[in-house]
This record gives C-alpha cells, structure tokens and sequence, in this order.
C-alpha cells in the first residue's frame, strides 16, 4: 500500500488494474485489504477496470487528524486524492456502509465528476434501531472518550451477521469474534475511531439527507442485505423511489456484514452494473 500526501491528508492507497477507475470506499474502520478478501479487487481489475481502495482518514496507515469528523470532510478527503492521482477520466465509486454515506454526498454534491456509483449497506432513513445505536455510541464517546472494545465486538456480531448463525452457533461467529479482537489494530490512534464515529452520527442524525438524494443523476446501484439491521432492504427501496433510475438488489439470507460473508452473490452484481455503466 502506496501512503498518498494530498495536500490535505496523507491516505493509504491499493491499486490494481488498468481501465476505467472505480474508487472503492470502506466501511468503518475497513481497510482496503477487506475488499480483495471479498475478491472485488480481483474481479473488477481483472476485467478491465482500474481499482482504487484506500484507507479512509483514521484506518491505518492514513492520518487521524482530529477526533471531530464529517462525511463532509470524508469527501473531501477523497476529492484530494482524485485531484491528485489526476485520473484522466470520472470514476465510478462504490461504497460499503460509511463509505456508502460519502459517496451519497458526492453524488448529490459534485453530480458531474463521476459516472456512477454503488450504495451497499448504507442508503435509506434512520430507524428507530439505529437511532438506538447512534445514541449509544455518542454516549459512550462523551463518557469514556472511546468506544469499549468489548461493546463494538457484541454490535459487530448482532448485526453483521446473519440471524441463522447467530441461533445456531454457526462456526462464523467464533471466526468474527476473533476478527473483531484485532480490530484496534486498523486505526491510526483512538482519535480515527472516534472521528469515523461522529461522521456516521451526524450523518445518520441528518433529515434532510434523505432529500438530496434526488440531485443525484448518475447511475446508481444499491445493495441491500435481507437481514441487515440497520439498513436493510426496506430502507434501501426508500432511498432507491429517490434516486433518479436506480436500481435495487436484495442480497437473501445476509446481514450487515454481507459485504464479506455473501461476496459470492454481492460481487458478480457489482461487476455487472459497472461493465453496463461505466465501461
């Protein structure tokens, strides 16, 4: 991984490929490495595509330059780099979760510098859930100054995955469980997690985001996970009925997670909206 100064932040930065760009944009504290063990990576650059996975601002090696942070200034972050790599033509963007919340900014923002994007796990209105969650989190921040390891390893587990392996003790809990014990070692410093925290809160707190979703003018893909808790299908329709010919996919039997745990299903679909749309 290429450590990237902009000018304004220094990102890590993963690429592959050559052709058409597309920018893949993380969830919390994912690095780009997630993306190739779900075999995105692999699958766009291997078909002519010019894949582009950095480190959002907080996830190591990239700065944590402050505990207060925007989606704003997530894309920010990433227009500096666009403008640094000089790429000579728009790049489609996809996005998971977090990261699904900055490229909904960017569209609705700067409708003319992409081509097209890819909403996983983030489109559609707060609900009652996740105020609970955003809630929650806040108050542990104001409280402790951080977010408790042991508290994000039990969220992560209730909502990434999917119910059926929850109840059955599937083997995938223990592996998940064992993923979140290394997660501290994706951040710069505890200031990334909890910058990368408040963006999420103001943006989900945020009740006219919903409304700007009809400047977007691009193609727009969404993908929702059946049993996703916090944003899941129903959320996903009501920010798809926004966005000018967007379309929808449903992922069955996936929770929040379903990025990694259903890659077999998410990245053929991926692959084929952005072979029709930005090829």
């Amino acid at each position: 991984m290429e450590l990237i100064d902009t000018g304004r932040i220094r990102l890590g930065v993963d690429r592959r490929g050559e052709g058409q760009p597309v920018i893949l944009v993380g969830g919390t504290g994912m690095p780009p490495i997630a993306w190739e063990v779900a075999g995105l990576t692999a699958a766009l650059s291997g078909n002519g595509f010019d894949v582009i996975a950095y480190a959002s601002r907080g996830v190591a090696p990239s700065d944590a330059p402050s505990p207060q942070c925007t989606v704003a200034d997530l894309a920010e972050d990433l227009i500096s780099l666009i403008d640094t790599l000089a790429l000579d033509r728009p790049p489609a963007l996809v996005g998971y979760s977090l990261g699904s919340f900055t490229i909904e900014h960017l569209l609705s923002t700067c409708p003319n510098k992409f081509s097209a994007g890819v909403l996983i796990a983030g489109p559609g209105p707060t609900t009652p859930l996740l105020h609970s969650v955003v809630n929650c989190e806040a108050a542990l921040i104001d409280r402790l100054g951080t977010l408790p390891a042991e508290v994000m390893t039990m969220q992560t587990l209730l909502t990434a995955l999917p119910p059926t392996a929850l109840a059955t003790a599937d083997p995938l809990v223990d592996q998940w469980a064992s993923m979140c014990a290394y997660q501290s070692d994706q951040w710069t410093s505890s200031d990334g997690e909890v910058a990368q925290a408040r963006a999420s809160h103001a943006w989900l707190r945020d009740k006219e985001r919903m409304d700007r979703l009809q400047h977007i003018e691009v193609p727009v893909l969404a993908v929702a996970f059946e049993f996703d808790p916090l944003l899941g299908p129903v959320q996903a329709q009501s920010a798809v009925d926004l966005i000018p010919g967007a379309e929808l996919c449903v992922i069955p039997e996936a929770g929040h997670g379903g990025v990694v745990t259903h890659a077999q299903h998410v990245v053929p679909r991926v692959l084929e909206f952005l072979v029709k749309h930005h090829s």
